[in-house]
């Protein structure tokens, strides 16, 4: 069995399975290590939205919302079967924020993204149907906004699926429990009783 290795990736969550399956696609040698199972922690108890970071406006971060709007198109077209379009209704208070100010930001929000597969946002009235059931009665304006949720425990199961048919050796249930520096690479001790060596670490742990 192999035990020499371009990355090693510890962490089987979205953020390890998508470096793993990353790397492994740019023809390196892979291996992903799991002490649980994959999307065991965070991954599978996410807040379930892919978004483009809408309140990162307002901090002027116009190039993270860009990139993750791209991103946000990019997984509906690849994995249109874990992400799903939503439409979120969002009250307004005025207290908090002027009209003009959210309907700048949605504007904002619509435009920066390419839209191919999320209607625009608009502005309703909160106080009458179909969106006054349930809502405080002094809740008279809002707007309507389109982000996307997942399956996040699947996408990541999904993407460590991809890598190992892409050649990355993947193990749960294994703990990396040291490295050591030995001659410009990693030597790597895992629980399973396996040393091996990488060339990098990618500490996707958490």
């Amino acid at each position: 069995m192999d035990r020499e290795f371009d990355v090693l990736v510890v962490g089987g969550g979205i953020n390890g399975a998508g470096i793993a399956r990353d790397a492994a696609g740019r023809g390196l040698s892979v291996l992903m290590v799991e002490k649980d199972d994959l999307a065991c922690a965070t991954s599978s108890a996410s807040s379930k939205l892919i978004h483009g970071g809408l309140r990162y406006l307002e901090q002027y971060e116009f190039r993270l919302v860009a990139e993750a709007l791209a991103e946000r198109e990019v997984l509906l077209r690849v994995a249109g079967h874990l992400v799903w379009p939503a439409r979120f209704v969002m009250p307004h208070v005025p207290e908090l924020r002027p009209r003009w100010m959210i309907r700048a930001g949605l504007f904002l929000y619509d435009h920066m993204s390419s839209r191919a597969s999320l209607p625009g946002s608009k502005a309703v009235r909160l106080d009458v149907p179909p969106y006054n059931s349930g809502l405080q009665p002094g809740l008279k304006h809002g707007f309507i906004y389109s982000d996307c949720r997942v399956d996040d425990a699947r996408l990541v199961i999904a993407n460590t699926i991809d890598a190992r048919a892409r050649g990355a050796r993947v193990l749960t249930r294994t703990e990396c429990l040291a490295a050591r520096r030995h001659e410009g690479a990693w030597i790597a001790t895992l629980s399973n009783g396996e040393e091996v060596n990488a060339r990098a670490i990618v500490n996707a742990a958490g």
